[in-house]
């Protein structure tokens, strides 16, 4: 028979907490140091494409300080600068779009890199508007305004979807706490009514948590 000192729930549910905490961060950590890897060996084979894409994943593994993201968008940087430089506008043109487009996807309650958008749009206006290909209203000097313009519009994650998925946050996280320390008798057994509510709040916060963050 399992007794139940009392404090163990709490200890319980905290070490639980940071065991998922730590799996997750690891998760994070190592994806995005294994797409740095192989976008560094795609590059060495000269292929661009390639390249290109790995960083893309490894910035997906967004993690606050996450070491090989931060260098995941300097590469991906560095490799549009690259390619302006020798003259190559349409890989040079891909490569900004792609790190714009990889950077916005990370927004939820903030915006993780923030401060380097305005020059990437800035690229990418010009170098858009500088296509023959280009649609007339990018063209030029106006259009290449108007394209920076709209492309520096969809920037801020909107409040209220933010709260929506702050609240989202909360529920799931304080539903699965309040899970292990009163969903389960001293014996480790499912209080029936109490337990299909708490995991019913958990679901329903994890749902608000991911519509937020997709909507943000």
């Amino acid at each position: 028979m399992v007794r139940w000192r009392r404090g163990r729930p709490l200890a319980v549910a905290i070490a639980a907490l940071g065991l998922v905490v730590a799996l997750l961060s690891g998760r994070m950590l190592l994806g995005a140091r294994q797409e740095l890897r192989r976008a560094r060996a795609a590059a060495a084979r000269a292929d661009g494409d390639g390249a290109r894409l790995h960083l893309r994943r490894g910035l997906a593994y967004y993690l606050p300080g996450n070491p090989w993201v931060e260098q995941a968008a300097a590469a991906l940087q560095q490799q549009a600068e690259r390619e302006q430089s020798a003259g190559r506008s349409t890989e040079a043109l891909e490569s900004w779009r792609t790190l714009r487009g990889a950077l916005l996807a990370l927004r939820g309650a903030y915006q993780p890199f923030a401060e380097r958008l305005p020059a990437i749009d800035e690229r990418i206006a010009t170098l858009t508007a500088a296509q023959a290909e280009a649609a007339p209203a990018w063209r030029g000097a106006a259009g290449r305004q108007r394209l920076q313009a709209r492309l520096a519009r969809p920037r801020d994650p909107r409040p209220g979807w933010v709260v929506v998925a702050l609240l989202g946050f909360a529920l799931w996280t304080g539903g699965g706490l309040a899970l292990l320390l009163v969903g389960l008798t001293p014996r480790l057994e499912w209080v029936p009514r109490r337990a299909r509510t708490l995991l019913l709040a958990v679901a329903l916060g994890l749902t608000l948590f991911c519509a937020g963050l997709a909507l943000a």
